[in-house]
This record gives C-alpha cells, structure tokens and sequence, in this order.
C-alpha cells in the first residue's frame, strides 16, 4: 500500500511541477506598417514564350593534310631475254648385254693326313692296402652325478677319452 500511495505522491508531483505544452512563450504577431507610397498599378503584358536560341559552336574541322604531287615514275630496264640455244636429245649409249659367267670349277682341297699315335691305357697306379684299425679301446666312465659318501673326482683327464 506504501509503494502504491507513493507512486501517486511521484505522478502527481511530475504533473504539477512540469509547465505545459500550451504554457511556452509566444511572440507578438508581426503587422508591416502600411507604405508611404503607393507605385502606381500598370498591367504588365502577358508574356509569350519564345524557346532561347542555342547556338551550336563550330565543329572543329582539322586542317588538311599535306600531299605531295604524285610524279609518273619511269618504266623499270628490263633486259632482253637471253638466247638459249634449244636443247637437243643425245642418242641412247649401247651398253651391250650381261651375261653370267658359269661358276668356276674348284677342285676340293685335300688337306694331309695328321699323325696321331694310338691311344694306350695306362697301367693303374699302385694303391697300398688300407689297413683298418680297430676303435681304440676305453675304459668304462664313471657312472654320472655325484654319490653321498664317496670322495669327489679330481684328477679326471686319465677317465676322460682324448680324440
């Protein structure tokens, strides 16, 4: 209810502060003061229309080119043909026929004879006997890990075979 009547309070106060549109300054109406002098009234002739004169400027015209007179050139020498003496056809040449000539016989050629010995075996180149030799004999190894109790191996190499 306080906002409402406060509104109010702020519209009314807007209202009677604020001057009006019709409230501003207006200057006196202007009267002009009759003239002294009154010219006399002459009726002015009614005017006729008359479209104005437009001239057109001169088109330039460039001067005209110079040309010289033509001068007749004279007829170019032209030489006489020359004499040719008219051609005449040489007679054909004989050339006698060809003919083959038969081959030549040429007597087979007969080379010598070349002496070769006769071929002989060769004796077989003497081979002495391959004797097999028995695989040496070795003793019996150790039976493999190690016994509790018995004394460890130290000198092996006499039990071990040598290739």
């Amino acid at each position: 209810m306080q906002v409402t009547s406060l509104l109010v309070l702020f519209v009314g106060v807007a209202v009677l502060v604020t001057p009006s549109f019709a409230d501003y300054y207006k200057p006196p109406k202007y009267e002009p003061k009759p003239p002294y002098f009154k010219p006399p009234k002459v009726e002015k002739p009614f005017p006729e229309h008359k479209p104005p004169k437009i001239e057109k400027p001169p088109v330039y015209k460039p001067p005209p080119v110079y040309k010289p007179p033509k001068i007749e050139k004279p007829p170019v020498y032209k030489p006489p043909p020359v004499y040719k003496p008219p051609k005449i056809e040489k007679p054909p040449v004989y050339k006698p026929p060809k003919i083959e000539k038969p081959p030549v016989y040429k007597p087979p050629k007969i080379g010598k004879p070349i002496y070769k010995p006769p071929k002989m075996e060769k004796p077989p180149v003497y081979k002495p006997p391959v004797i097999v030799k028995p695989p040496p004999f070795h003793k019996p190894l150790p039976p493999s890990g190690h016994y509790p109790g018995h004394p460890p191996v130290e000198n092996a190499e006499y039990i071990k075979p040598k290739n």
